[in-house]
């Protein structure tokens, strides 16, 4: 295969968030491990968690109410058993963290800080101020640069899986501008979620799904892809992606105003402002509708806010706010996909030797409203265990599989723009009629404008033509349930319906 630059290694993790560096720490033990980012390494979701990470440590805690509270926030759709394993193992997970130097907020008695966030029933959320998941990561990172069986690249661009007679044996890769064929025992796809297809989004700029379509064209399952979560407190200013204000921010007691200062949460669910998130984003939404502005007041936090959060507190001072006196503009905006590649509970797809971890991942834990924290929770539990799923793999065969189509040279790929018309038309189908409130109607008119928008795209537009593909499914999963549950909320269909609670919707072979 001398056409192609080849890298043999033992597992191939595609992402670099807290799913992919815990995937290669877990398989390290095992094999050789080479990590692959699309950009830098520490551009990823992960990073940008502020909350915290949900584990039942308190002393009033446990896991079996961490784990009801997981299902009630998942409306039905959660899978019990993984959420068995993700509340069970968490007390570990924030030992092991601990052990590697993580660092995290104590209370004066000198234990772990707890905070709460929404549909929580008591504060088991722990955090490093408002930067948790930078935290967590950089703690891994050091791990991973530290573990001599692993290899770090950044800037390598996953373009396909290897498959042949349905398994896979790794991927091509834009490796710097040079065609690279990783051929691995086995391939972890932690590539995050999709939020850069609305045009509200807390997401990272390269959360553009492109994992969940990788999977998808290798032949792997994907469930659930209705079931998008809006964060409702993103900074409403003109930032792109919008940041995010942090639930943790209404656990210490803010409060959702209108523009003359009502309050209007305790109208819409007994948790009031910490209420699911589908219902506060809705409430928020209405509020909107109704030609109103919607602010957080924080300011009963008075001067401990910059102490708690001094992210956010410098974020909001360099746009002239005070939280001590001003309130906080704030907007729902597209934050966490739940549905994914479908895996069991060490994380295995239906593509042999494929597997999937963290937000691209549908394991289950997060039903169809994820918990809030739970995700770097998710992470961290599942990507250890997929460590333990690739030690099963056979080596590879001596004679590498032929890649699919790419030969000798990668392909002329042109690159997407952020001011690409195209890509804002994308962003406007998707928020207006695939978002936070959902008809027929729209989602019909949605499926015919991304019909004719794939029209306009070249086939070298890789990255255009990948997005639109996984908004097609998303919307066809969305107009086939004909009910509301959980973050999916069909205005002809309000209420939910027993018939489709355990049903777990997959698209059909859309392409652009």
């Amino acid at each position: 295969m001398s056409y192609m630059r080849v890298i043999k290694t033992d597992f191939l993790i595609i992402g670099s968030g807290v799913a992919g560096l815990s995937s290669a720490l877990g398989a390290a033990q095992f094999g050789k491990v080479t990590l692959i980012a699309k950009d830098r390494l520490d551009i990823c979701n992960s990073t940008l968690a502020q909350g915290g990470i949900a584990a039942a440590i308190g002393k009033t805690d446990s896991p079996e109410l961490h784990k009801s509270d997981t299902l009630a926030a998942g409306a039905g759709i959660c899978r019990p058993e993984t959420v068995e394993i993700l509340t069970g193992e968490a007390p570990a997970v924030i030992d092991s963290l601990l052990d590697w130097g993580t660092r995290f907020d104590l209370a004066a008695s000198g234990e772990l800080a707890l905070g709460r966030e929404g549909a929580h029933s008591l504060a088991r959320v722990v955090h490093h101020g408002d930067d948790t998941g930078n935290e967590i990561w950089q703690s891994l990172y050091r791990q991973a640069q530290a573990n001599g069986s692993i290899s770090l690249l950044p800037s390598t661009n996953a373009l396909e899986l290897v498959t042949v007679n349905g398994r896979c044996y790794g991927a091509i890769a834009d490796c710097s501008g040079e065609a690279t064929y990783f051929a691995a025992r086995g391939v972890v796809l932690a590539t995050g979620g999709c939020g850069q297809l609305y045009g509200r989004t807390t997401n990272s700029p390269f959360s553009t799904g492109d994992g969940l379509v990788l999977a998808w064209q290798a032949g792997a399952l994907l469930t659930d892809l209705e079931f998008m979560q809006f964060h409702p407190t993103a900074l409403d200013l003109t930032d792109s992606p919008l940041f995010l204000i942090s639930e943790a921010v209404r656990g210490e007691g803010a409060v959702l105003v209108d523009d003359v200062g009502t309050r209007f949460m305790p109208q819409y669910h007994p948790m009031a402002d910490l209420a699911p998130r589908d219902v506060v984003s809705r409430a928020i939404l209405a509020q909107q509708q109704n030609g109103k502005r919607v602010y957080l007041d924080a300011t009963s936090l008075g001067a401990s806010f910059s102490s708690r959060f001094p992210n956010i507190f410098a974020k909001l001072q360099r746009h002239g706010l005070q939280p001590s006196r001003d309130w906080i503009p704030v907007t729902p905006a597209a934050h966490f996909t739940i549905g994914g590649i479908k895996t069991d509970s060490y994380g295995k797809t239906n593509v042999p030797a494929l597997l999937a971890c963290g937000e691209v991942a549908n394991t289950g834990v997060h039903g169809a409203n994820r918990l809030a924290s739970n995700s770097l929770l998710e992470g961290l539990v599942f990507g250890k265990r997929v460590g333990q799923a690739l030690s099963q793999l056979p080596q590879l065969p001596q004679t590498l599989p032929e890649p699919n189509f790419f030969t000798t040279s990668l392909p002329h790929l042109r690159p997407l723009g952020n001011d690409d018309p195209r890509l804002t038309q994308l962003h406007s189908i998707m928020w207006n009629y695939v978002g936070i409130l959902r008809d027929a109607n729209g989602l019909e008119t949605a499926l015919q404008e991304l019909t004719l928008l794939a029209c306009q795209i070249q086939a070298e537009e890789i990255q255009l033509k990948s997005m639109l593909t996984l908004a097609k499914m998303i919307t066809q999963t969305a107009l086939a349930r004909c009910e509301s549950r959980g973050s999916h909320y069909r205005l002809d269909y309000p209420q939910p319906n027993r018939a489709w609670q355990n049903q777990h919707l997959s698209p059909g072979r859309y392409s652009a």
